[in-house]
């Protein structure tokens, strides 16, 4: 049978659905969104600035025509005011569409803190291909550079502009960068890092003020209980982080959790009036789904989970039963030469749902000492009750494979002992003859058992 379904977002799950759909059913797609376009790939958009890839439309995976040629009805630049989830309608700039099956993959929006000079020009967020078109003309080898927020974006920006010579400021208000994944001892090795390129990193201070006329001229910044002063500035950009945009599913009367993303269930349905609604789903960064090891509402940013998700939704729609498990989101951020990643919880996340945890930490190299080209490798690996929770590595080279290994450990329910068993392959080229992987096992193994 022949059904509409109707996608609000033509992101990674918006225009995945959207495809897969035309591919394996006969159903009228139409997608609406307002950005200016569409598969595209948000993370390359840093090392655009930096000047590894050569411009932004490199960075758009597939033509817009690809989508138009399978007939699929898309509405870039458009926004849609109302869901009426009775009628089973919404209702855009463009007209009303009626659905037999809705997609909300509206995504999410940069959270702006109130700062006084916010409004003034050369100030900017970096979400959208457009965004980094804004600050790329705006933007020169001269410039003067304030990042406010040292989450993954904010870091592997202020990497990418300093290798490319520019000075920069990276400005973070609690004590560490990356302090959703990764332990302050961990951290402080990309910090350091970021030092080398010239970044100037100001940890556990806030932004007081963004000064200037009508353009940016300075940012005055105020540590907690050192005045740290004012840095001269041309340009600002605010990556303090983002929020789901569900405002229109809440409007609708769909469930909203205590993250701010829609309600989902194991089949990223949505629910109203406590019920499961079996036509209309979320996925993505507007969408609440379940953390694997503490069973909390979480979102994840990645566009590898989106496309996971989308695939479930997809399925499900062409009359599958598909299940999106409880995430890991696994991630990695690459900051100049160095890259930084983990998965599982944090140490700050397990004291925070009271989980007991020991910690094993070890520094190799990723390559045999003898040749050339390696890089220092570090590794913590975070256990409860002697199982995995939680791993983050960083180095120069190797995290990625170790963090997708690790991701499965966790997942499969490793304990230290497993991970003492594990065999890994040996070539000096690429590895230790013992991986340090090993060596933070058996430093928390010690631990459990008092001998460290």
């Amino acid at each position: 049978m022949t059904e509409n379904v109707v996608i609000l977002g033509a992101g990674a799950v918006g225009m995945t659905v959207a495809t897969y759909l035309k591919r394996h059913t006969g159903h009228r797609v139409t997608v609406f969104s307002s950005d200016t376009h569409t598969a595209y790939s948000q993370c390359g958009i840093p090392f655009v600035l930096e000047g590894v890839i050569h411009d932004f439309p490199d960075l758009i995976v597939r033509p817009l025509d690809t989508f138009l040629d399978m007939g699929i009805d898309l509405h870039l630049e458009t926004t849609v005011n109302h869901i009426d989830a009775t009628g089973q309608k919404v209702i855009s700039d463009e007209g009303i569409f009626e659905y037999d099956h809705l997609v909300i993959a509206t995504g999410s929006v940069p959270f702006i803190p109130t700062i006084k000079g916010g409004e003034l020009d050369g100030v900017f967020t970096l979400h959208t291909l457009s965004d980094g078109m804004k600050i790329n003309c705006y933007i020169n080898d001269g410039s003067r550079v304030v990042i406010i927020g040292a989450g993954g974006i904010g870091t592997e920006l202020a990497g990418s502009l300093a290798v490319r010579g520019i000075a920069v400021t990276l400005v973070e208000a609690l004590p560490q960068a990356l302090p959703l994944t990764m332990d302050p001892d961990m951290a402080l090795l990309v910090q350091q890092h970021l030092t080398l390129l010239g970044v100037q990193v100001v940890t556990g201070a806030h932004v007081d003020s963004i000064n200037g006329k009508r353009h940016v001229r300075s940012v005055s910044v105020q540590g907690d209980t050192v005045p740290t002063g004012t840095v001269l500035s041309d340009i600002v950009i605010v990556a303090t982080g983002l929020r789901a945009l569900s405002g229109i599913a809440r409007d609708a009367g769909y469930k909203i959790g205590a993250t701010g993303g829609i309600v989902t269930d194991e089949h990223l349905r949505v629910s109203a009036d406590g019920e499961i609604l079996d036509n209309v789903y979320a996925g993505g960064e507007c969408a609440e789904v379940k953390e694997f090891v503490t069973g909390s509402p979480f979102i994840s940013r990645l566009g590898s989970a989106a496309r996971r998700m989308a695939l479930v939704i997809g399925e499900n729609i062409a009359g599958q039963d598909a299940v999106y498990p409880p995430t890991l989101s696994p991630n990695v951020v690459v900051v100049g030469e160095m890259t930084a990643g983990s998965v599982g919880i944090t140490s700050h996340t397990a004291a925070l749902n009271d989980i007991s945890v020991v910690c094993g930490i070890s520094e190799g190299r990723t390559r045999a000492g003898y040749y050339p080209g390696g890089s220092q490798l570090n590794v913590k690996l975070i256990f409860s009750n002697r199982r995995l929770v939680g791993a983050q590595v960083v180095a120069g080279e190797g995290v990625k494979e170790r963090i997708d290994a690790l991701s499965l450990a966790i997942r499969m329910g490793a304990t230290v002992d497993d991970l003492l068993e594990w065999e890994t392959a040996y070539a000096p080229p690429v590895s230790m003859i013992i991986d340090p992987v090993t060596f933070a096992a058996d430093d928390a193994k010690m631990k459990m058992e008092g001998l460290a």
